[in-house]
């Protein structure tokens, strides 16, 4: 997602919001997962693809909080104005609850002034924390101060930003690197040719999203040399509107590009109908994150083929445990250690019936292990 001084931009989302990408040589109808392709194309991207392609079990923490944690707790959540972000909401609403604590959601807008504006609103509001989703810091910088002069902790997931300077993050650029190069490796290990030329499209309004290109490419550069990325960055304003143009219009000018890593599940929706609408039958998209769109077309051979990375409801329960451990007083490091999240590539072949649910998770019992770490369970 690129990025903006102070103000100036609009919002940096969540993420949730997770990313994709897609790239490629197999044939469009094949539906076998990447990890079934023929060693002979790169061999490291097909095995760290068959380990990514394993439904993890764990949410990366087995440390109870070991003490009593309080109740009566108030947490503001800076929803931004994109789907993704009102799913985010639920999950933590569901989260907090467990603890007896109150979530009030502050409606951010999708402009940087409405951003500055929902976090000057926690501000006033005293919450016992606030969390966000997305938005880089130079869009509240000033009410960072704040909220640290009043020693309110401050939690966002994920962004581009590190842990420092009056926020924590779960969901930043160890992430956003490990889902960049999880994407580029299903890409990889669904292609053969040296040669071959791979699409990315990413928003202009997602930092998150630029490291993940970041990695992406790296990841391309390192396994195939000959390979190139040809990357087409869209406006956040797009997304709902005329992106599926957009998208369209760019392969047809790239007829090289088979596959192309689309954003996040959002961006996805009417795609496969204007590419049919454009008479374009063998563009190959991977994308990150599940949601209902994206689940309906890998089952369907839509265009999609696969949803990658860390789903939302592990990311945030996280950030309650975070705030669990900070509020009976210990230590949250396990928290912030980005690597022990649990992602997962997603294909045809090992879909989930529940793909489309709107709190669908990678962990089946992401909920039980929280409660037990909680004392609950």
């Amino acid at each position: 997602m690129g990025l903006h001084s102070a103000r100036s931009r609009a919002f940096v989302v969540a993420g949730a919001i997770a990313i994709a990408a897609s790239v490629g040589t197999a044939s469009a109808k094949s539906t076998s997962s990447a990890s079934a392709h023929s060693s002979a194309g790169f061999s490291a991207a097909i095995a760290a693809n068959k380990a990514y392609e394993t439904r993890p079990t764990s949410i990366g923490i087995t440390t109870p909080v070991g003490a009593k944690i309080p109740k009566g707790k108030t947490i503001d959540f800076i929803q931004c104005g994109v789907p993704a972000c009102v799913v985010e909401g639920n999950i933590l609403a569901a989260a907090t609850k467990l603890l007896d604590w109150k979530l009030v959601r502050i409606n951010a807008g999708t402009s940087a002034q409405q951003i500055a504006d929902a976090y000057q609103t926690a501000v006033t509001n005293k919450p016992s924390a606030v969390i966000g989703s997305g938005f880089d810091r130079s869009l509240f910088a000033s009410e960072i101060v704040k909220l640290k002069a009043m020693k309110i902790p401050v939690l966002e997931a994920f962004v581009a930003d590190s842990t420092g300077n009056g926020i924590d993050v779960v969901g930043g650029p160890k992430l956003n690197a490990i889902q960049g190069k999880e994407e580029a490796d299903y890409i990889l290990a669904s292609t053969t040719s040296k040669s071959a030329s791979f699409g990315s499209v990413v928003p202009s309004g997602f930092a998150n999203m630029v490291q993940e290109n970041t990695a992406f490419q790296k990841e391309i550069k390192a396994q195939c040399s000959g390979c190139s990325v040809t990357p087409l960055i869209v406006p956040v304003t797009s997304i709902g509107t005329d992106l599926p143009t957009r998208v369209s219009t760019f392969l047809t000018a790239n007829p090289k590009i088979l596959w192309t890593w689309l954003g996040y599940d959002d961006m996805v929706s009417g795609v496969p109908v204007a590419l049919k609408g454009a008479g374009i039958t063998s563009a190959k998209f991977s994308t990150i994150s599940m949601n209902g769109t994206v689940a309906d077309a890998i089952k369907g051979g839509q265009d999609v083929y696969s949803g990658i990375g860390v789903s939302f409801p592990e990311v945030y329960w996280r950030e309650i445990d975070l705030l669990a451990r900070m509020f009976a007083g210990k230590s949250y490091a396990v928290d912030l250690n980005d690597a022990t999240l649990p992602v997962w590539t997603i294909t045809k072949s090992n879909l989930p019936s529940n793909a489309g649910a709107t709190l669908f998770a990678n962990v089946v019992t992401y909920q039980q292990q929280f409660k037990k770490l909680w004392g609950l369970g």
